[in-house]
């Protein structure tokens, strides 16, 4: 397997910085939106991991996790991302990056990631896999989904160099083409059983009517905190390209819609309980 180059000082903390300034419920309104745009793309079924979540008892933690919709257990960095009512959730507040509280090792049915690996940085996703894979219990399952940058589907011209942008943020900050890797770093650490599923996602005016506007804020929305990272980076982008970019792509969504292309992979801890 090959892993890009260390990265140049650089890491998502723009992303996280501007997020913050521009308060914390627009980003927990984006990943809600994304919920439902994701969820009727996969026929209603964010998790694709063999595991009955209807049975009782299952221990579930989603990293990265902003609001948990319908999960066990939520963490991530930002604490201030957490809901008001957490609905019977446990919410706390951990780097992917750090080691997990030894109380958490080995303790999961289901860990779930979707849309955070870039903020391994700067360590390599691999690592934060590895990390995260200790966290579920023997036969428990680790489901990962990221957008695919490197490879997307064929889009309008600002979606065609969102995608590049991101690409080359993702290169400069030394994580790579880290979701068209997602299968191969599962197995590597250590998993049985791996998957790889692509998802089709319609945008904008290609999305269902009711899914239109949700659509394009969530995938928009995001354009401007990582064009704040790329503006640390060498990429092919001026700085008023990346000024102008969110817009481009949220008035060519609205007019024309798009698409992205999710990959989804999960894999089993071996054993049984």
């Amino acid at each position: 397997m090959t892993y890009p180059g260390e990265p140049k000082g650089v890491t998502m903390d723009n992303f996280m910085n501007m997020t913050k300034e521009a308060g914390h419920k627009p980003e927990i309104q984006r990943l809600i939106d994304l919920d439902a745009v994701y969820k009727d793309a996969m026929n209603g079924q964010l998790i694709l991991a063999p595991i009955n979540l209807e049975e009782p008892g299952k221990r579930i933690l989603d990293s990265g996790t902003a609001d948990a919709q319908h999960h066990y257990f939520g963490s991530d960095i930002e604490s201030e991302l957490f809901p008001a009512q957490p609905d019977g959730i446990k919410y706390f507040q951990q780097s992917f990056q750090e080691p997990w509280p030894a109380d958490l090792k080995n303790s999961f049915d289901l860990v779930h990631v979707r849309g955070s690996l870039a903020g391994s940085s700067p360590k390599r996703p691999a690592d934060v896999i590895k990390n995260l894979a200790s966290l579920s219990k023997p036969g428990g399952w680790i489901q990962l989904m990221e957008m695919n940058a490197f490879n997307p589907p064929s889009n309008g011209p600002a979606m065609t160099d969102f995608a590049r942008m991101a690409s080359e943020v993702w290169t400069g900050i030394g994580v790579g083409d880290f979701a068209n890797q997602l299968k191969e770093m599962l197995e590597e650490a250590g998993l049985q059983n791996a998957q790889e599923r692509r998802i089709i996602v319609e945008l904008g005016k290609r999305a269902k009517p009711e899914l239109r506007a949700q659509s394009v804020n969530g995938v928009s929305a995001p354009v401007k905190p990582i064009s704040a990272v790329a503006k640390d980076l060498q990429t092919s982008f001026t700085r008023e390209q990346l000024d102008g970019l969110q817009g481009r792509v949220r008035a060519e969504l609205e007019n024309e819609g798009g698409r992205v292309e999710m990959i989804v992979a999960f894999a089993q801890q071996p054993g049984k309980d």
